[in-house]
């Protein structure tokens, strides 16, 4: 069996409402990989219940947020969400990336890129696309600077109950 996967093997799409299912299980199972060991066990499981939800995704779909699948062989492997501001940093004519992840056994295979890609295509016309990352979460923060974010405040982010510090990084879109 071969272990690496070139983002060509993936196909990156933009979800809709029939989708809610595949984004939970993505969602909750990249959270839970990226966290586990680093956040409260019953908080990781808490959070995911309640923000990683069908009816909780459906909602926000519902609501105008715009997501993305990244998918291998139909299973899902990582996503993207893209929600009106919610960070208290954010300004008129922002948006907010609020989640893009990816499972590790993906990542470095340039289907970050595509899925954060999508984003950004979406994110026209605005004038700053936000997003938070938790503050000890080095390679998340070393890809977006890579891509042209800088942090512009801090935030606490609540995960099941328990307070985690992040940053808040923003990318200027009239400059990408």
């Amino acid at each position: 069996m071969n272990d690496t996967i070139s983002a060509g093997t993936a196909e990156v799409r933009e979800a809709t409402i029939r989708d809610v299912d595949r984004l939970s299980l993505v969602s909750s199972a990249t959270f839970l990989e990226t966290f586990a060991g680093m956040i409260s066990g019953d908080a990781l499981v808490a959070h995911c219940t309640k923000r990683h939800a069908p009816d909780y995704l459906a909602g926000l779909l519902e609501n105008g947020a715009r997501a993305w699948l990244a998918e291998v062989d139909k299973a899902p492997v990582g996503y993207a969400l893209l929600t009106a501001p919610e960070l208290d940093a954010a300004q008129d004519g922002d948006i907010e990336l609020k989640k893009i992840y990816l499972l590790s056994r993906f990542q470095g295979s340039g289907v970050a890129n595509r899925l954060f890609d999508a984003v950004l295509a979406a994110a026209r016309g605005h004038a700053h696309l936000l997003l938070g990352v938790k503050d000890d979460n080095r390679r998340a923060i070393a890809f977006y600077t890579k891509q042209g974010f800088r942090q512009i405040a801090t935030r606490r982010f609540d995960v099941g109950g328990v307070l985690y510090d992040d940053v808040v990084l923003a990318l200027d879109l009239n400059r990408t």
